[in-house]
């Protein structure tokens, strides 16, 4: 039960969007955000192994959306810094958390 929260952030963003995907248009969400979500998945796959390198797939989702807080997109309201900064919080105390529960 507790190497489901590795999967809490993939299953939120697959949420997320399904439901954007369902209100709105499935060929309005670039493939790349089904990509990373995978790799959101993969990531929590890893980690339940008790690797901590599975944490690098999340830690490189949340630094592209904090490189892509960096570029103008025209967005009212631009949520890719936050969410990028919780990505790459989450996953490095989670990967931390995996490599101290391993050198015991």
């Amino acid at each position: 039960m507790k190497k489901l929260v590795y999967f809490v952030p993939a299953v939120f963003a697959m949420l997320l969007y399904a439901a954007l995907g369902v209100m709105g248009s499935f060929g309005a969400i670039a493939p790349w955000v089904w990509f990373w979500i995978g790799v959101l998945f993969l990531s929590g796959l890893v980690l339940t192994r008790n690797k901590w390198y599975g944490c690098v797939g999340g830690l490189a989702a949340g630094c592209l959306l904090l490189f892509m807080s960096t570029r103008y997109t025209g967005q009212v309201i631009s949520l890719e810094r936050p969410v990028g900064i919780l990505l790459c919080s989450y996953y490095l105390l989670c990967g931390i958390a995996v490599y101290r529960k391993n050198q015991r």
